[in-house]
């Protein structure tokens, strides 16, 4: 992201999508092209775009839960999205494309048609009836926003449609449609991408591809679906929804491969065993809710009829989260590497309310019962419902802060891999190494940090060209003859060590090696 960042700032290129992956929206790259022209290139300022959106993405869910539940509420939820682990941090901070984005519109998507669905069929002012179109134009530029961005967000687009097409049905007597030409600006630049490659090869037929093996192996059998739930509910769900037990460092995030431990696996299992269990009794409060007031039918109050929106709000929100995970759970995605690809589960955070719904109820149902003056026989179960309740929220609350404290343990280890990448830049450039051949995790972030003075070569063990998202970096370092080879020593103690040997030949007297900063370099002299 970074360096499409730089090549939009610096270049002059216009990229609509990240490159490599063609469903994948650039949105980021030019939010962080903006911030290095106002403030230098660096991490922080590539970041800054993506903690814009984080930020948005909080005022969003503020008034999200405003809106459902109650602004009390709002600010807890405000509170615990702040804090989080480092799987949900990573998220929210790192330029990786798509998850922020994700949040955002996921969450502003609902916001805006829960309260197009409020403000419908009554007697409003002419200003409000102007805010009311803005609303839904705003409404269709996210959704073409967040279709170009990420498809992983569409689940929660369908539920917001869904809720405006139940209740704001007569709106399209007006000009609500013509609003709606919004979302087409919001799509435009995925609508031309997609109109030159072709319909066969959209946006959409690319993302489709997880589920037929286009990069591993999808599940087609019971026991390949049956690992992808089981992968799904006890590693991605517990690291997307902020699990602060057994942590993957931030630093081997990406490529963590290591068999987890029999008592990771128990608390995770906890962890998703509550979560699952807080989202069925929130779904069976919410439909007890609806229908409770199914008599009135046609009789409804304003009043009534607001509570009807939110509680189909609720139940539409909860509806997102379980086909975000029933998709997730039959992709390719957590066939292998689930901590990682819980990224794909990032929306889960905009159920957040509607998951600790039930334990805020229960904890405020001592006032409920005795504003009710409810006989002595039934307030023993209920301050003991009040008792649990509150526990189980400060338990959430104490484990969300240790995830957030676990974080600045590993501040240390950061901020040496950092410096240790920037001596490896200045022994590269130091020994005239600015066009090197590299693994996957170095390439990219050498080309950024030196801000490309030095251009890095993807090859797989065999030597051969992969995963370059930048084409022209494997063109401009094949072609010269000097180019070095530089593996981190952890690889290179592994089989790619014969095999590079083996391949280029440069145990020969015609190359250098260099053993500095956890890297190996064999250079042509």
């Amino acid at each position: 992201m970074g360096i499409m960042a730089l090549h939009i700032a610096y270049h002059g290129e216009h990229p609509i999508y990240f490159y490599g992956q063609d469903y994948m929206g650039a949105l980021e790259a030019y939010l962080a092209a903006v911030s290095f022209h106002l403030f230098g290139v660096s991490l922080l300022t590539l970041r800054l775009g993506v903690i814009l959106l984080s930020s948005l993405f909080l005022a969003s869910m503020y008034l999200l839960t405003s809106l459902l539940y109650t602004k009390k509420m709002a600010l807890a939820v405000l509170v615990l999205l702040s804090m989080g682990s480092s799987g949900i941090v990573l998220r929210e901070i790192y330029a990786t494309g798509g998850s922020s984005q994700t949040l955002l519109f996921g969450s502003l998507s609902f916001c805006l048609a829960t309260w197009l669905s409020m403000t419908c069929n009554q007697d409003l002012t002419p200003a409000i009836h102007s805010w009311r179109i803005a609303a839904y134009s705003l409404w269709g530029l996210v959704i073409g926003l967040g279709l170009w961005s990420d498809m992983v967000v569409l689940p929660f687009f369908m539920m917001s449609g869904l809720l405006l097409l139940l209740f704001c049905w007569r709106d399209w007597r007006t000009w609500v449609p013509l609003s709606l030409l919004s979302l087409i600006i919001g799509a435009f630049p995925s609508i031309v991408y997609d109109f030159h490659r072709g319909s066969g090869n959209n946006a959409l037929f690319v993302l489709l591809g997880l589920f037929h093996g286009s990069v591993v192996q999808a599940p087609h059998t019971l026991a390949g679906y049956l690992h992808g739930i089981e992968a799904a509910f006890i590693f991605s769900l517990p690291t997307a929804t902020g699990d602060p037990s057994c942590p993957v460092a931030a630093l081997k995030y990406a490529g963590d491969l290591s068999v987890p431990a029999i008592q990771c696996v128990i608390l995770h299992s906890f962890w998703f065993l509550g979560y699952v269990i807080l989202w069925a009794i929130s779904i069976f409060l919410t439909v007890r809710g609806l229908w409770k007031l199914r008599v009135r039918k046609l009789l409804w109050s304003s009043d009534e009829r607001n509570t009807i929106v939110c509680l189909c709000s609720r139940l539409f929100l909860l509806s997102s989260a379980s086909i975000v995970l029933a998709v997730y759970s039959v992709s390719e995605a957590p066939q292998f590497l689930p901590v990682s690809h819980a990224r794909y589960l990032v929306g889960l955070l905009i159920v957040t309310p509607a998951i600790i719904w039930p334990l805020w109820d229960g904890a405020n149902i001592m006032k409920s019962y005795v504003e009710k003056e409810t006989t002595e026989r039934t307030r023993p179960h209920s301050y003991m419902r009040a008792l649990i309740s509150r526990g189980l929220l400060l338990c959430t609350g104490v484990l969300f802060l240790l995830g957030t404290m676990s974080i600045f343990a590993e501040l240390p280890a950061t901020q040496a891999s950092n410096r240790q990448q920037d001596a490896l830049i200045a022994n590269l450039q130091r020994i005239g190494a600015t066009h090197i051949f590299s693994d996957y995790w170095s390439c990219d972030r050498i080309a950024f940090v030196s801000q490309e003075k030095i251009t890095c070569a993807v090859i797989d063990n065999n030597l051969q060209p992969t995963h370059n998202r930048s084409n022209q970096y494997y063109t401009i370092v094949n072609a010269d003859p000097h180019s070095a080879y530089v593996y981190p020593l952890d690889l290179l103690n592994k089989d790619r060590t014969s095999i590079i040997i083996k391949k280029s030949n440069i145990l020969s007297e015609n190359y250098r090696r260099f053993e500095f900063d956890g890297y190996v370099v064999y250079q042509p002299v």
